[in-house]
């Protein structure tokens, strides 16, 4: 954090490469330069951004960029800010994430593109299925985090991407891989978050994270007929805005 305070303070802060002028930062941009590990940045300015609501740095419309800027500088993140932001094996989900980064975007994404089949038909009923147990065990809020962690990652480089796209591929083909790519680090972030468990939830687990081993080993796998490429549609959403817009679909259709 401090290193990412240190960054605006020498380049220069702005609210947004958009209209960064010279040497000027983003918050986001300085977090990115800041991290150590690639997939860092992330989930550290997700942890600031929920320290800076809780302290009230958002409650002003007129707030400036020194106000966020000094916020930064003070912010201190630790194991337990993380252990309350994303549950106990909230290593494991950053490492997740982390691996991911480190590959590449364009790159992890073309070895979705590459590998064989690789995810498991039933790979979002039993994301589900985790996400019913996170609730009931009180860890609501630490689950939907922890997915909200990779939808920022995706959101981010995939906007990103997009402006360099080939023009002549269709903008449907890049979503298409784009969803799957998310889609399997989400269930690997679910496995994650229940790494150690046992019983039924092991082998939930077991095949969330199979997936994403076959795009980075695919060598490693024997071939699994059973398997597939498959994506629902709105599933990297979140529970409650893919239900919405299920409601919405028909009512737009009629029109």
């Amino acid at each position: 954090m401090q290193r990412a305070g240190e960054l605006l303070r020498v380049r220069g802060a702005a609210w947004g490469p958009q209209v960064a002028t010279g040497t000027q930062l983003s918050a986001s941009e300085a977090f990115e330069l800041a991290a150590s590990v690639p997939g860092d940045a992330t989930a550290v300015e997700m942890e600031w951004l929920r320290q800076a609501q809780r302290d009230g740095v958002y409650d002003d419309p007129n707030r400036s960029l020194e106000t966020i800027v000094r916020h930064i500088e003070s912010t201190t993140i630790t194991d337990g800010d993380l252990l309350d932001h994303l549950g106990q094996n909230w290593p494991a989900i950053v490492n997740t994430v982390g691996d991911v980064a480190a590959i590449g975007f364009d790159d992890y994404v073309d070895q979705v593109r590459a590998s064989p089949p690789m995810r498991s038909a039933a790979a979002l009923d039993l994301r589900s299925q985790l996400r019913v147990k996170a609730v009931a065990s009180g860890l609501k809020e630490q689950w939907d985090r922890s997915q909200e962690l990779v939808g920022v990652y995706f959101q981010e480089c995939s906007s990103d991407a997009a402006m360099r796209r080939d023009p002549s591929v269709p903008v449907a083909d890049y979503i298409q891989d784009w969803d799957l790519a998310e889609a399997l680090v989400r269930d690997a972030v679910a496995a994650a978050f229940f790494a150690g468990s046992s019983g039924d939830d092991l082998e939930r687990t077991n095949v969330l994270e199979r997936g994403l081993q076959i795009v980075q080993t695919p060598d490693d796998v024997e071939r699994d007929d059973s398997l597939t490429r498959s994506v629902q549609p709105n599933e990297n959403l979140h529970p409650d805005d893919a239900a919405l817009l299920e409601l919405e679909e028909p009512s737009l259709d009629d029109e």
